[in-house]
């Protein structure tokens, strides 16, 4: 798709001023969230480069975006992954910059960079905080025509890097689904013929010489867009966008592939294939429309009438009533070219996936014959409303709307999109399904394990792996607690003084509930985080298991509501609910704010259990617990931590132990609830457009009827430190990649050395980019690896987290990658870091605080964190006064305090044998 379908549909509808199908609240949210598209300036320069200015008032950041017109479509078919390879090599650097400089100039102005890949388009993207924006232009106007591709310019080293993420993708599912389905769907030669990242043999076989032409081609100033949004001033941009890429000269640009002719089919096309894991997965696909037709519009809809959540047809039918599989999705790709209508089904273990497969075209089928009801319709356009005001929040995806869309349109596409949404009728919806969605027209792919069990992995819609990220990806539910520290002497924060943590208010109700409230009325949004404490550490070590399937089943049912009028009362609304074994989240537009913290609390406080229900969340617990011990990066995981807790709960898996959970009872569940969820260990956060004193007495009123549990007070035992070096290879041949972890147990959260070791971990293993050693050592200068990380502080809580690094590398690159592991562990704890490496990190630790703050569901994460952790609302700016503090002679001290070589334990699973090596005949 060209831009993110939801948040097309709410800008046309402000545009249009078409409400005839929503309330006037929503008509009112709609006009005040939609207001700022009003701004979109556009310009065009000589040279042929298309500007689109989009200034946020009072954003703390600006994201900056050149989206290139040209992408894996473009490729012929003899020479696959081409656009991809180039994103790589566009971070390589320039006459003037050398190779690792924008990772250290992102960096150091504590901002992030990245870039994806789709058959359509290539988009680079920096985000910076609002003072130091213009650091992304300079680089994307030397880079846009000065890129170094060359056979002596890390060319080898990061094929290796684009070879270890395409393995990598294969140890994931719906990888090999997806490339086994396009040959079915798009004849040979066709743009959409094969997969984004390529296929092995043309990346391996790829030159400098051929890429360095594919540049040329395509990369020019008019054949680009440049994208600046969030808090500028536009007449300043224009102005230095002017300066920098006007003197860029625009070419004569090739032809695009035409449009290949309407692909006819008027049988079904099948295939079938083992699976590594004890999933078995269908992808059915029909090929359908560019975009812009006219049928384009009512296949979005029909997207979310089949598969958009839990009142969709194929949820109910597939899920809940049949309880055949454990998630199913559906999505319209239309792009440049015709694209095609994706479902998917993952099953349960022991299931008929052929009555699910007959199912999938049973309401297909229904879908032709049958009008869709006037609520279903209703709901979608709901959705959408929501589902765009929530994203806003964030410039990052407004920018990436906005490229998305005018590589393929102009502006005017979001002005028309609900106009012809609007249009669509029940009839077009049977038309359509009628004329793409049949059996006859498929192409459908199954993988299925040895054994023919069904399964399901995790997540309700998994998707296609289309965008294509380097490693170190933006990443919105980061896994730190963020900060930013400030030396003595420079500029405040962009942002701080507009939004500030210690305006949160703190109020303990009766029943021992913790509520922190922070009001934010820029945006007609509430979110509401709840935790509870300790729960993992409640669960017996005889019922593993109890607190992972307890949790699924919050939201099935409570004293007042069915699982399936919870489910409708959200989705009708356009809301979000999550629930799971630690507590749950809602996400509501301001005028549901009562309904989203009803459903939240009746959830957490009144779960009924129906026996029903347990029994399909069981079959989908059991499922997931089969699908972990076949993926090999996750059973190296969950053996690291079974090595490094022992009988510590942080010991055994999550989803908890087959046999345990096959013997859980109803009664094992409620007795478990309720030990563990207790009111005077619960902590809510709520973030948004309310009134504090409100939201107070809400929250009292909601949670009146919760009572302190009278379990006893926990008593855990910390888990025990390793005598000694610990090593366990598993060999698997199934596995595309050899994945390692290695570590040790870690710190808790108030650990007094918790700030240096935070800079430890940037100068070590998670630096933006890859400016951190391992990152800059075993991925960009051996290509070892797409990943490879290492952290001390991330996991760190009240209980004690650990010392982790991990990387996914080739099977006779294992031993290769642990002594390069050993080596910089051993470097950091030997030697201080140098001033550089450490003034670098505090820089970017500096500046990066923005961009945890830009959405009330980050805010709430921060405040959540400062109370699980008696860290205080002002803990922001200790934060700053530690982290300027260190010196290079702190973080070797942290090292060699902290890190121990002589305790590693270090975990391998991978087509490797048990001294390291690759298996002599390993399979795919």
């Amino acid at each position: 798709m060209p831009i993110p379908r939801r948040w097309a549909v709410v800008l046309a509808l402000a545009a249009l001023g078409c409400a005839s199908r929503l309330t006037a609240a929503d008509v009112a949210l709609v006009k005040a969230a939609s207001a700022q598209f009003d701004h979109l300036r556009t310009e065009t320069l000589p040279n042929g480069l298309r500007v689109y200015l989009l200034p946020v008032p009072g954003a703390p950041t600006v994201t900056t975006m050149v989206a290139y017109k040209v992408g894996s479509a473009d490729e012929d078919q003899d020479q696959t992954g081409l656009a991809h390879y180039l994103e790589h090599l566009m971070f390589k650097g320039t006459d003037k910059l050398m190779p690792g400089d924008i990772d250290r100039i992102t960096q150091r102005n504590g901002g992030r960079n990245n870039a994806y890949t789709t058959e359509d388009m290539t988009v680079y993207h920096f985000d910076f905080a609002a003072d130091r924006w213009t650091k992304a232009l300079g680089i994307e106007a030397d880079r846009m025509r000065n890129v170094r591709i060359d056979p002596k310019h890390e060319f080898q080293q990061e094929k290796g890097a684009v070879v270890a993420e395409l393995k990598g993708n294969e140890d994931r599912p719906w990888t090999l689904e997806y490339e086994a389905i396009l040959p079915l769907l798009f004849p040979p030669k066709s743009p959409y013929a094969h997969p984004v990242i390529g296929e092995e043999r043309h990346v391996r076989a790829a030159t400098a010489e051929v890429i360095k032409r594919y540049y040329d081609k395509w990369y020019h100033p008019n054949n680009a867009a440049l994208i600046i949004a969030g808090g500028f001033d536009p007449d300043e941009a224009m102005a230095l966008v002017t300066k920098l890429f006007g003197p860029i000269p625009r070419t004569d640009l090739p032809d695009r592939k035409a449009a290949p002719h309407a692909h006819e089919r008027t049988t079904q096309e099948r295939t079938e294939f083992p699976s590594k894991f004890d999933v078995a997965r269908m992808l059915a696909g029909f090929n359908t429309v560019k975009s812009g037709n006219p049928d384009e519009y009512v296949l979005d809809l029909i997207e979310d009438i089949l598969a958009g959540g839990k009142t969709s047809r194929l949820y109910r039918r597939l899920v809940e009533q049949e309880r055949l599989v454990n998630a199913v999705g559906a999505g319209n790709s239309s792009g440049r070219y015709p694209g095609w209508f994706a479902v998917n089904v993952e099953m349960l273990q022991g299931k008929d996936r052929a009555r699910a497969e007959a199912i999938v075209f049973e309401e297909l089928e229904k879908l032709a014959k049958e009008p869709v009801t006037d609520a279903e319709l209703r709901r979608v356009k709901r959705a959408a409303l929501a589902s765009f005001i929530f994203s806003r929040e964030s410039v990052h995806n407004l920018a990436d709307l906005v490229s998305r869309t005018v590589l393929l349109h102009d502006v005017d596409y979001l002005k028309t999109y609900l106009d012809r949404l609007n249009a669509v009728t029940a009839a077009d919806i049977r038309r359509v399904v009628a004329k793409y969605l049949t059996k006859p027209k498929s192409a459908v792919v199954w993988s299925v394990p040895a054994e023919g069990k069904g399964g399901s992995s995790l997540g309700p819609r998994p998707s296609r792996p289309l965008l294509l990220r380097r490693s170190g990806a933006i990443d919105d539910t980061s896994a730190h607690l963020p900060g930013e520290a400030r030396a003595a002497g420079t500029a405040a924060v962009p942002g701080e003084s507009t939004f500030s943590l210690k305006d949160a208010k703190r109020v303990v109700l009766p029943n021992g509930l913790t509520l922190v409230m922070l009001e934010n009325h820029r945006l007609p949004i509430v979110v509401a985080e709840a935790y509870l404490r300790g729960v993992r550490l409640r669960e017996p070590a005889d019922k593993s298991g109890v607190a992972a399937l307890m949790g699924n089943m919050l939201d099935e049912g409570t004293a007042t509501h069915t699982g399936t009028e919870i489910a409708t009362l959200i989705e009708d609304a356009g809301g979000s609910l999550s629930l799971d074994s630690s507590g749950g989240s809602v996400r509501v537009l301001t005028p549901d704010t009562d309904l989203g913290l009803s459903l939240l609390f009746d959830s957490l406080i009144h779960p009924s259990f129906p026996a029903k229900e347990l029994e399909r969340k069981r079959d989908q617990l059991l499922t997931e617990i089969a699908e972990r011990e076949r993926r090999p990066q996750t059973r190296a995981r969950q053996l690291f931590n079974k090595l490094v807790y022992g009988d510590h709960p942080f010991g055994r898996p999550t989803a908890g132990k087959k046999e345990v959970v096959e013997k859980l009872t109803r009664d094992d569940l409620k007795a478990f609830h309720a030990s563990a969820f207790s009111p005077d260990r619960a902590i809510v956060v709520v973030v948004g457009d309310f009134a504090a004193a409100e939201m107070a007495e809400s929250v009292k009123k909601l949670t009146a009827g919760w009572k302190k549990s009278d379990a006893g007070r926990l008593k855990v035992i910390l888990p025990p430190w390793s005598n000694g070096p610990v090593v366990k290879i598993v060999p698997d041949k199934t596995a595309a990649q050899t994945h390692v972890f290695i570590g040790h147990l870690g710190i808790t959260r108030d650990n007094p050395d918790y700030y240096t070791l935070l800079v430890m971990d940037n100068v070590l293993g998670t630096g933006p980019g890859f400016t951190d050693r391992l990152s800059a050592n075993l991925r960009d200068r051996q290509g070892l690896a797409y990943t490879v990380t290492a952290q001390i502080t991330g996991s760190a809580g009240e209980q004690p987290g650990t010392f982790t690094g991990y990387i996914g590398t080739f099977p006779d690159k294992f031993n290769v990658a642990k002594e390069g592991f050993l080596a910089e562990i051993g470097k950091i704890r030997n030697e201080p870091p140098t001033p550089r490496e450490v003034e670098d990190a505090k820089k970017y630790l500096l500046g990066s605080l923005p961009f945890k703050l830009t959405t009330s569901a980050r805010v709430a994460s921060q405040l959540l964190a400062a109370e699980r952790f008696g860290l205080g609302f002002d803990f922001l700016e200790e934060y700053r006064r530690k982290v300027a503090a260190v010196t290079p002679a702190d973080v070797q001290a942290a090292a060699r305090k902290y890190l121990h070589p002589n305790r590693l334990v270090i975990v391998a699973v991978g087509p490797i044998g048990a001294d390291g090596k690759p298996l002599k005949s390993p399979t795919k």
